[in-house]
Protein backbone atom coordinates (compact mmCIF):
# COMPACT_ATOMS: atom_id res chain seq x y z
CA UNK A 1 0.00 0.00 0.00
CA UNK A 2 1.68 3.52 -1.03
CA UNK A 3 1.28 6.61 1.44
CA UNK A 4 -1.20 7.86 -0.58
CA UNK A 5 -3.59 5.02 -0.01
CA UNK A 6 -2.50 4.84 3.63
CA UNK A 7 -3.54 8.32 4.09
CA UNK A 8 -6.97 8.23 2.99
CA UNK A 9 -7.88 4.99 4.69
CA UNK A 10 -6.71 6.86 8.10
CA UNK A 11 -8.68 9.84 7.06
CA UNK A 12 -11.73 7.93 6.46
CA UNK A 13 -11.44 5.88 9.90
CA UNK A 14 -10.79 9.35 11.59
CA UNK A 15 -13.99 10.58 9.84
CA UNK A 16 -15.32 7.41 11.02
CA UNK A 17 -14.66 7.74 14.56
CA UNK A 18 -15.43 11.35 14.65
CA UNK A 19 -19.44 10.23 13.96
CA UNK A 20 -19.44 7.56 16.41
CA UNK A 21 -17.63 10.49 19.89
CA UNK A 22 -20.08 13.48 18.72
CA UNK A 23 -21.50 12.89 22.11
CA UNK A 24 -18.77 11.21 24.01
CA UNK A 25 -18.60 13.28 27.74
CA UNK A 26 -14.75 12.88 28.10
CA UNK A 27 -13.35 14.41 31.73
CA UNK A 28 -13.50 18.52 30.91
CA UNK A 29 -9.88 19.93 30.45
CA UNK A 30 -7.48 17.10 31.75
CA UNK A 31 -3.70 19.46 31.45
CA UNK A 32 -0.52 18.04 30.54
CA UNK A 33 2.55 20.16 29.98
CA UNK A 34 5.93 20.43 28.31
CA UNK A 35 8.22 22.71 29.42
CA UNK A 36 11.54 23.00 27.23
CA UNK A 37 14.70 24.23 28.70
CA UNK A 38 18.37 24.85 28.00
CA UNK A 39 22.10 24.59 29.74
CA UNK A 40 24.85 26.85 30.21
CA UNK A 41 27.73 27.36 31.91
CA UNK A 42 28.55 30.55 33.79
CA UNK A 43 31.02 31.57 30.54
CA UNK A 44 27.43 31.35 28.82
CA UNK A 45 28.45 28.34 26.49
CA UNK A 46 26.20 25.65 25.70
CA UNK A 47 26.31 22.44 27.78
CA UNK A 48 25.43 18.91 26.60
CA UNK A 49 22.04 18.24 28.55
CA UNK A 50 22.60 14.50 27.93
CA UNK A 51 24.23 13.18 31.29
CA UNK A 52 22.07 15.63 33.14
CA UNK A 53 18.77 13.88 30.87
CA UNK A 54 20.40 10.19 31.95
CA UNK A 55 20.83 10.92 35.57
CA UNK A 56 17.25 12.44 36.35
CA UNK A 57 15.93 9.61 34.01
CA UNK A 58 16.53 7.05 37.24
CA UNK A 59 15.20 9.36 39.62
CA UNK A 60 12.56 8.07 41.61
CA UNK A 61 10.30 11.18 41.35
CA UNK A 62 9.49 9.91 37.46
CA UNK A 63 8.36 6.64 38.49
CA UNK A 64 6.39 8.02 41.39
CA UNK A 65 4.66 10.96 39.62
CA UNK A 66 4.43 9.47 35.73
CA UNK A 67 6.46 12.96 34.32
CA UNK A 68 9.10 12.40 31.96
CA UNK A 69 12.71 14.09 30.54
CA UNK A 70 13.71 14.04 27.57
CA UNK A 71 16.13 15.07 24.83
CA UNK A 72 15.19 18.21 22.52
CA UNK A 73 16.24 19.49 18.88
CA UNK A 74 19.09 20.89 20.79
CA UNK A 75 22.07 19.19 22.26
CA UNK A 76 21.92 21.75 25.47
CA UNK A 77 18.24 21.02 25.52
CA UNK A 78 16.13 19.09 27.64
CA UNK A 79 12.27 18.90 28.06
CA UNK A 80 9.97 18.02 31.10
CA UNK A 81 6.36 16.78 30.50
CA UNK A 82 3.71 15.60 32.80
CA UNK A 83 1.05 13.13 32.34
CA UNK A 84 -2.49 14.45 31.59
CA UNK A 85 -3.68 15.82 35.20
CA UNK A 86 -7.22 17.35 36.49
CA UNK A 87 -7.33 21.06 35.74
CA UNK A 88 -9.26 21.65 38.87
CA UNK A 89 -5.57 21.42 41.28
CA UNK A 90 -2.94 23.96 39.25
CA UNK A 91 -1.90 24.42 42.17
CA UNK A 92 -0.63 20.92 42.65
CA UNK A 93 0.74 21.02 39.22
CA UNK A 94 2.62 24.10 40.37
CA UNK A 95 4.02 22.18 43.40
CA UNK A 96 5.00 18.66 40.94
CA UNK A 97 6.96 21.57 38.63
CA UNK A 98 8.53 22.88 41.82
CA UNK A 99 9.56 19.37 43.07
CA UNK A 100 11.20 18.79 39.53
CA UNK A 101 13.36 22.16 39.82
CA UNK A 102 14.27 22.34 43.29
CA UNK A 103 14.67 18.54 44.66
CA UNK A 104 15.86 16.73 41.11
CA UNK A 105 16.84 19.08 38.26
CA UNK A 106 19.02 21.85 40.73
CA UNK A 107 20.43 18.15 42.65
CA UNK A 108 21.31 16.46 39.23
CA UNK A 109 23.43 19.33 38.59
CA UNK A 110 25.97 18.99 41.41
CA UNK A 111 25.98 15.60 40.58
CA UNK A 112 26.60 15.00 37.02
CA UNK A 113 28.70 18.67 36.41
CA UNK A 114 31.07 18.62 39.59
CA UNK A 115 33.54 20.69 38.44
CA UNK A 116 31.21 23.35 36.20
CA UNK A 117 28.53 25.93 37.30
CA UNK A 118 25.85 24.87 34.82
CA UNK A 119 22.97 26.86 35.03
CA UNK A 120 19.53 25.71 33.38
CA UNK A 121 17.63 28.79 31.49
CA UNK A 122 14.04 28.79 31.00
CA UNK A 123 14.00 31.58 29.02
CA UNK A 124 11.72 31.34 25.26
CA UNK A 125 15.30 31.74 23.59
CA UNK A 126 19.12 30.02 24.11
CA UNK A 127 21.09 33.89 25.55
CA UNK A 128 24.05 31.98 24.40
CA UNK A 129 26.47 33.59 21.71
CA UNK A 130 27.58 30.45 20.67
CA UNK A 131 24.44 28.27 20.42
CA UNK A 132 24.14 28.80 16.53
CA UNK A 133 26.45 26.09 14.86
CA UNK A 134 26.16 22.36 13.53
CA UNK A 135 27.64 20.88 16.33
CA UNK A 136 24.58 21.97 18.43
CA UNK A 137 21.97 19.42 17.09
CA UNK A 138 20.86 16.24 18.77
CA UNK A 139 22.23 13.26 16.89
CA UNK A 140 18.63 11.60 16.98
CA UNK A 141 17.58 11.04 13.38
CA UNK A 142 14.92 12.70 13.61
CA UNK A 143 16.42 15.71 14.72
CA UNK A 144 19.20 14.87 11.91
CA UNK A 145 16.51 14.61 9.09
CA UNK A 146 15.09 17.95 10.19
CA UNK A 147 18.23 19.77 10.18
CA UNK A 148 19.42 18.38 6.52
CA UNK A 149 15.57 19.44 5.54
CA UNK A 150 16.27 23.09 6.83
CA UNK A 151 19.70 23.18 5.49
CA UNK A 152 18.46 23.57 2.02
CA UNK A 153 16.16 26.79 2.94
CA UNK A 154 18.11 30.48 2.52
CA UNK A 155 19.29 32.34 5.73
CA UNK A 156 17.18 34.21 7.78
CA UNK A 157 18.05 37.85 7.76
CA UNK A 158 17.03 39.89 11.31
CA UNK A 159 17.95 43.13 12.51
CA UNK A 160 21.02 42.79 10.64
CA UNK A 161 21.83 39.10 11.68
CA UNK A 162 22.29 36.22 9.04
CA UNK A 163 20.86 33.34 10.66
CA UNK A 164 20.59 29.77 9.27
CA UNK A 165 17.13 28.03 9.33
CA UNK A 166 18.69 24.88 10.82
CA UNK A 167 19.66 26.44 13.68
CA UNK A 168 17.07 28.01 15.00
CA UNK A 169 15.14 24.96 17.18
CA UNK A 170 18.31 24.37 18.89
CA UNK A 171 18.29 27.66 20.18
CA UNK A 172 14.44 28.28 20.80
CA UNK A 173 12.28 27.08 23.85
CA UNK A 174 8.61 26.60 23.74
CA UNK A 175 5.77 25.94 26.38
CA UNK A 176 3.02 23.74 25.20
CA UNK A 177 0.35 22.49 26.87
CA UNK A 178 -2.73 20.06 25.97
CA UNK A 179 -6.09 20.64 27.23
CA UNK A 180 -8.41 17.94 27.21
CA UNK A 181 -12.13 18.66 25.12
CA UNK A 182 -14.93 16.97 25.84
CA UNK A 183 -15.84 15.30 22.32
CA UNK A 184 -14.77 16.12 18.83
CA UNK A 185 -17.40 19.41 18.90
CA UNK A 186 -15.88 20.54 21.67
CA UNK A 187 -12.25 20.55 20.56
CA UNK A 188 -13.26 22.41 17.40
CA UNK A 189 -14.97 25.28 19.65
CA UNK A 190 -11.69 25.42 22.25
CA UNK A 191 -9.40 25.41 18.97
CA UNK A 192 -11.39 28.58 17.24
CA UNK A 193 -11.57 30.27 20.37
CA UNK A 194 -7.79 29.85 21.39
CA UNK A 195 -7.52 31.35 17.65
CA UNK A 196 -8.22 34.70 19.41
CA UNK A 197 -6.40 34.84 22.06
CA UNK A 198 -3.05 33.86 20.38
CA UNK A 199 -1.66 38.04 20.67
CA UNK A 200 -2.46 38.03 23.49
CA UNK A 201 -0.66 35.29 24.73
CA UNK A 202 2.47 36.50 22.95
CA UNK A 203 2.40 39.83 24.61
CA UNK A 204 1.99 38.96 28.05
CA UNK A 205 4.75 35.56 27.75
CA UNK A 206 7.23 36.90 25.44
CA UNK A 207 10.26 35.94 26.71
CA UNK A 208 13.21 35.10 23.75
CA UNK A 209 14.05 39.42 23.46
CA UNK A 210 17.64 38.26 24.35
CA UNK A 211 18.80 35.94 21.14
CA UNK A 212 22.20 34.09 20.37
CA UNK A 213 23.99 36.78 22.58
CA UNK A 214 22.38 40.14 21.01
CA UNK A 215 19.38 42.03 22.21
CA UNK A 216 16.95 42.07 19.30
CA UNK A 217 13.79 45.12 19.22
CA UNK A 218 11.44 42.88 18.72
CA UNK A 219 8.87 41.83 21.29
CA UNK A 220 9.28 38.28 20.80
CA UNK A 221 12.12 37.11 18.34
CA UNK A 222 11.39 33.43 19.14
CA UNK A 223 8.36 33.29 16.91
CA UNK A 224 9.65 35.27 13.79
CA UNK A 225 12.16 33.25 13.68
CA UNK A 226 10.61 29.93 14.05
CA UNK A 227 8.19 31.09 11.66
CA UNK A 228 10.87 31.49 9.54
CA UNK A 229 12.61 28.55 10.32
CA UNK A 230 9.90 25.99 9.27
CA UNK A 231 8.29 27.91 6.58
CA UNK A 232 5.00 26.44 5.58
CA UNK A 233 4.98 23.98 8.78
CA UNK A 234 4.95 26.68 11.43
CA UNK A 235 2.85 29.38 12.41
CA UNK A 236 -0.59 30.67 12.39
CA UNK A 237 -2.95 27.89 11.09
CA UNK A 238 -3.36 28.12 7.48
CA UNK A 239 -6.90 28.03 7.70
CA UNK A 240 -9.23 30.37 5.22
CA UNK A 241 -12.21 30.44 7.90
CA UNK A 242 -12.84 28.72 11.19
CA UNK A 243 -13.50 25.45 11.67
CA UNK A 244 -16.98 24.27 10.98
CA UNK A 245 -16.27 20.57 12.21
CA UNK A 246 -13.64 18.57 13.25
CA UNK A 247 -13.68 16.96 9.38
CA UNK A 248 -12.48 20.54 8.27
CA UNK A 249 -9.79 20.10 10.49
CA UNK A 250 -8.49 16.79 9.47
CA UNK A 251 -8.85 18.11 5.49
CA UNK A 252 -6.89 20.88 6.65
CA UNK A 253 -3.72 18.39 8.13
CA UNK A 254 -4.35 16.28 4.75
CA UNK A 255 -4.05 19.20 2.61
CA UNK A 256 -0.48 19.84 3.63
CA UNK A 257 2.50 19.26 1.37
CA UNK A 258 4.36 16.38 3.58
CA UNK A 259 8.37 16.52 4.72
CA UNK A 260 9.26 13.52 5.72
CA UNK A 261 5.70 12.11 6.74
CA UNK A 262 3.95 9.11 5.29
CA UNK A 263 0.72 8.60 7.07
CA UNK A 264 -2.24 11.32 8.80
CA UNK A 265 -0.57 11.22 12.09
CA UNK A 266 3.03 11.65 10.88
CA UNK A 267 1.50 14.86 9.17
CA UNK A 268 -0.23 16.05 12.37
CA UNK A 269 2.83 15.89 14.19
CA UNK A 270 4.75 17.78 11.12
CA UNK A 271 2.43 20.82 11.41
CA UNK A 272 4.00 22.98 14.31
CA UNK A 273 0.73 25.89 13.84
CA UNK A 274 0.57 27.82 16.82
CA UNK A 275 -2.66 25.44 18.14
CA UNK A 276 -3.26 22.09 16.84
CA UNK A 277 -5.67 19.03 17.55
CA UNK A 278 -3.85 15.76 18.40
CA UNK A 279 -6.02 12.86 17.14
CA UNK A 280 -3.75 10.25 18.37
CA UNK A 281 -5.31 8.58 21.15
CA UNK A 282 -9.16 8.39 22.23
CA UNK A 283 -9.15 11.57 23.66
CA UNK A 284 -9.51 14.75 21.53
CA UNK A 285 -6.97 17.07 23.12
CA UNK A 286 -6.17 20.69 21.56
CA UNK A 287 -2.15 21.49 21.48
CA UNK A 288 -1.43 25.18 22.56
CA UNK A 289 2.51 25.93 21.20
CA UNK A 290 2.35 29.87 20.80
CA UNK A 291 3.78 30.54 24.42
CA UNK A 292 7.62 30.88 25.39
CA UNK A 293 8.80 28.86 28.21
CA UNK A 294 8.41 31.21 31.30
CA UNK A 295 10.62 31.64 34.01
CA UNK A 296 8.46 30.08 37.02
CA UNK A 297 6.13 27.05 37.44
CA UNK A 298 3.60 29.84 38.79
CA UNK A 299 3.61 31.95 35.64
CA UNK A 300 3.27 28.75 33.73
CA UNK A 301 -0.12 28.01 35.65
CA UNK A 302 -1.34 31.81 35.36
CA UNK A 303 -1.15 30.78 31.37
CA UNK A 304 -3.18 27.63 32.17
CA UNK A 305 -5.94 29.22 34.49
CA UNK A 306 -6.16 32.18 31.81
CA UNK A 307 -6.71 29.81 28.78
CA UNK A 308 -8.74 26.90 30.92
CA UNK A 309 -11.25 30.06 32.36
CA UNK A 310 -11.84 32.32 29.22
CA UNK A 311 -12.69 28.58 27.25
CA UNK A 312 -15.09 27.90 29.51
CA UNK A 313 -16.45 31.20 29.75
CA UNK A 314 -17.03 31.75 26.31
CA UNK A 315 -17.86 28.02 24.89
CA UNK A 316 -20.95 27.94 27.73
CA UNK A 317 -22.61 31.07 26.17
CA UNK A 318 -22.20 33.33 29.30
CA UNK A 319 -20.19 35.96 27.56
CA UNK A 320 -22.71 39.46 27.05
CA UNK A 321 -20.59 39.92 23.53
CA UNK A 322 -21.83 37.55 21.14
CA UNK A 323 -19.13 37.76 18.09
CA UNK A 324 -16.70 36.49 20.08
CA UNK A 325 -14.59 34.81 17.18
CA UNK A 326 -13.16 37.84 15.68
CA UNK A 327 -11.97 37.71 12.04
CA UNK A 328 -8.87 35.64 11.40
CA UNK A 329 -7.42 38.82 9.62
CA UNK A 330 -7.34 40.47 12.23
CA UNK A 331 -5.90 38.04 14.65
CA UNK A 332 -3.42 37.48 11.98
CA UNK A 333 -2.41 41.30 11.88
CA UNK A 334 -2.50 41.09 15.87
CA UNK A 335 -0.25 38.24 16.03
CA UNK A 336 2.26 40.14 13.94
CA UNK A 337 2.23 43.25 15.80
CA UNK A 338 2.65 41.47 19.28
CA UNK A 339 5.94 39.37 17.77
CA UNK A 340 7.17 43.27 16.69
CA UNK A 341 6.16 45.91 18.80
CA UNK A 342 4.75 44.40 22.31
CA UNK A 343 3.68 46.66 24.87
CA UNK A 344 5.78 49.39 22.79
CA UNK A 345 4.14 50.27 19.68
CA UNK A 346 1.57 52.83 18.33
CA UNK A 347 -1.19 51.46 16.08
CA UNK A 348 -4.69 51.50 15.40
CA UNK A 349 -4.62 47.93 17.75
CA UNK A 350 -5.38 48.27 20.58
CA UNK A 351 -4.64 44.59 22.54
CA UNK A 352 -4.89 46.23 26.04
CA UNK A 353 -8.53 46.49 25.79
CA UNK A 354 -9.43 43.17 24.05
CA UNK A 355 -7.25 41.48 26.84
CA UNK A 356 -8.61 43.51 29.64
CA UNK A 357 -11.74 41.63 28.74
CA UNK A 358 -10.62 38.13 27.97
CA UNK A 359 -8.62 38.13 31.65
CA UNK A 360 -11.85 39.22 33.08
CA UNK A 361 -14.22 36.31 30.85
CA UNK A 362 -11.15 34.04 32.28
CA UNK A 363 -11.65 35.06 35.94
CA UNK A 364 -15.45 34.21 35.31
CA UNK A 365 -14.88 30.92 33.62
CA UNK A 366 -13.11 29.95 36.65
CA UNK A 367 -15.62 31.12 39.28
CA UNK A 368 -18.34 29.26 37.05
CA UNK A 369 -16.04 26.03 37.41
CA UNK A 370 -15.60 26.74 41.15
CA UNK A 371 -12.28 27.40 41.02
CA UNK A 372 -10.85 30.02 43.35
CA UNK A 373 -8.18 31.68 40.96
CA UNK A 374 -4.44 31.14 42.14
CA UNK A 375 -2.23 32.27 39.72
CA UNK A 376 -4.00 34.46 37.04
CA UNK A 377 -3.10 38.12 38.78
CA UNK A 378 0.65 37.54 37.45
CA UNK A 379 -0.68 38.22 33.74
CA UNK A 380 -3.13 41.33 35.13
CA UNK A 381 -0.16 42.69 36.90
CA UNK A 382 1.54 41.75 33.38
CA UNK A 383 -0.52 44.02 31.67
CA UNK A 384 -0.62 47.10 34.31
CA UNK A 385 3.11 47.06 34.42
CA UNK A 386 3.39 46.78 30.47
CA UNK A 387 5.87 43.77 31.67
CA UNK A 388 6.91 40.29 30.42
CA UNK A 389 9.62 38.59 30.67
CA UNK A 390 10.93 39.39 27.48
CA UNK A 391 10.99 43.36 28.82
CA UNK A 392 12.36 42.28 32.10
CA UNK A 393 15.82 40.07 30.70
CA UNK A 394 16.02 43.49 28.22
CA UNK A 395 16.27 45.69 31.34
CA UNK A 396 18.30 43.05 32.61
CA UNK A 397 20.92 43.58 29.74
CA UNK A 398 20.97 47.06 29.86
CA UNK A 399 21.64 46.82 33.75
CA UNK A 400 24.47 44.35 33.71
CA UNK A 401 25.96 44.97 30.23
CA UNK A 402 29.47 46.24 30.64
CA UNK A 403 30.84 45.61 27.05
CA UNK A 404 31.89 42.03 27.79
CA UNK A 405 28.67 39.83 26.49
CA UNK A 406 29.85 36.47 27.75
CA UNK A 407 29.85 37.92 31.75
CA UNK A 408 26.73 40.30 30.68
CA UNK A 409 24.59 37.23 30.00
CA UNK A 410 26.20 35.05 32.78
CA UNK A 411 24.92 37.53 34.92
CA UNK A 412 21.27 37.76 33.03
CA UNK A 413 21.07 33.71 33.71
CA UNK A 414 22.01 33.48 36.89
CA UNK A 415 19.50 36.17 38.29
CA UNK A 416 16.76 34.89 36.32
CA UNK A 417 17.65 30.80 37.46
CA UNK A 418 17.21 32.58 41.36
CA UNK A 419 13.81 33.72 40.52
CA UNK A 420 13.03 29.71 39.03
CA UNK A 421 14.14 28.10 41.91
CA UNK A 422 12.13 30.81 44.30
CA UNK A 423 8.73 30.45 42.19
CA UNK A 424 9.11 34.29 41.80
CA UNK A 425 7.10 35.39 39.01
CA UNK A 426 8.19 37.99 36.80
CA UNK A 427 5.69 40.92 36.61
Amino acid sequence: MNNFSVLEKQVKELKLKIRKDRLKYDELFKVGIEVEGCLLDDKAVPVNAADLIEELSGSSFFERTGCMIDYEYGSCQFEFKTPPLTFRNLSKINELYEEFIIENLNIALGKVFKNRNVIPVFLGANPSPYVLNDSIVTNNERYIKLFKWQSTFSDIEFEGKRIRPSHVAAAIQGFHFHLQSRNPVHAVQMFNHILNLIPSSILLGASSKLFAGTIFSYHEPRIYLYDRSEQQDSGFPAIPRYLDNMEDYIEYIKSRKPDTATDYFQLEKERHDDIRIRLNSEFYRVETRIISVQPTPKSLMAMIEFFIGYLYHVISGKSSIKDLLRPLSTIREERVFSIQNGFGGKSHINLKDSLTIQLDYAKKGLSELGIRPEFIYILEKRLDNKMAPSVYVGNLWNKYFNGHIDQTISEIILEVWQRTKNNNPIF
